[in-house]
């Protein structure tokens, strides 16, 4: 396609799906996979690999399915990996981490722009996805500024706590063994209280403004205590600070401020510290386990921490640990965990 006719498809000029995503995506459809080996200089199945990293369909190999846009992105690829820039499986890990993102972001947006149409004209799903795809183009550029924004000011949130951490630890701080977890977290699971129940009673609408609602204030709380959110789970969020004091400081405050108003169920929370893996913005390992489990056990408004979690809090004047009667943790075995409260 011309540079004249992507233009046009800028001003609105043409409204078909396939337009629009050229649009969006910058550059039309133009070019094979043997089209593109020969530019890229990258074999067929390097091309495939790239593909598959981006979480996207490996097309035919004689279907015109890539942009001079997927050309450029394949060739910086590939020179990352050759000129020893990455190795091979790291730059496949943050292509994967990209597109996982990406995609979840860009589902996001389409929803939400879907809502926002139906809510305005007051219109049906299917007549509000078309107002969407009609317009979408249009919010392209701001999405991309956004995204930008975001991601900079997030990663250079990373470095300064990242130097933070290193100055207070200093140069005689050990380092964990081969045989340890590198990082130590102070890991929250928290979810709503009678979810399972209550959305077989709600329809989709207030499903969804439900669990909005407590995403938001969730994310409000953490980002306020100094914590990070590191994923939702349908009902319930999982998240992670540097510091036991911080992670016990956010997790009561959750436990408080979910259902204080009514108009969403209470939330109870688990919380472990200790030594977890850190891998694609995710967190694992035993403690992270623990923690998932305790939010089970825990009452609504309430906060559960593990003995060695407990020890941590212990000489903490601002906090008061209560212990329970010892339970059967799936995978764990038997725990007495602490009730968390404020003195």
């Amino acid at each position: 396609m011309a540079d004249n006719q992507l233009r046009a498809l800028s001003r609105g000029e043409y409204s078909t799906a396939k337009d629009r995503a050229d649009t969006i995506a910058g550059a039309p459809a133009l070019y094979t996979m043997v089209q593109v080996a020969e530019l890229s200089a990258c074999g067929h199945e390097e091309i495939a690999a790239f593909m598959r990293s981006m979480g996207l369909p490996v097309p035919a190999i004689d279907e015109p399915a890539f942009s001079a846009k997927d050309v450029d992105a394949i060739i910086a690829s590939h020179e990352v990996s050759e000129y020893g820039v990455l190795g091979e499986q790291t730059e496949t890990q943050l292509l994967r981490a990209v597109s996982h993102t990406a995609e979840r972001l860009a589902w996001w947006q389409f929803e939400s722009l879907v809502d926002d149409a139906a809510a305005r004209y007051g219109l049906d799903a299917a007549a509000a996805r078309l107002v969407v795809l009609d317009k979408i183009a249009d919010m392209a550029d701001i999405f991309e500024e956004q995204i930008t924004y975001a991601w900079r000011r997030h990663l250079s949130r990373i470095i300064r706590q990242i130097g933070r951490g290193a100055g207070e630890l200093g140069p005689e701080a050990p380092e964990p063994t081969s045989e340890t977890l590198p990082l130590e977290r102070a890991v929250g699971f928290a979810d709503l209280v009678g979810y399972t129940a209550i959305s077989a009673k709600l329809g989709a609408g207030e499903l969804d403004l439900l669990v909005q609602q407590f995403m938001r204030q969730c994310r409000d709380i953490v980002s306020r205590g100094g914590g990070r959110v590191v994923k939702e789970l349908g009902d319930g969020i999982m998240f992670v600070t540097d510091e036991p004091v911080l992670g016990a400081s956010i997790a009561l405050d959750v436990a408080e401020e979910i259902g204080r108003d009514r108009e969403i169920p209470p939330a109870r929370v688990g919380l472990t510290w200790g030594r977890v893996l850190g891998r694609f913005g995710d967190v694992f390992g035993p403690s992270v386990n623990l923690a998932s489990r305790l939010s089970g056990l825990a009452a609504p408004s309430e906060v559960l921490v593990d003995p060695l979690t407990a020890q941590a809090l212990r000489d903490q004047p601002s906090f008061r640990l209560i212990s329970q009667v010892a339970a059967a943790v799936p995978g764990v075995g038997q725990v007495r965990p602490y009730r968390l409260t404020r003195s």
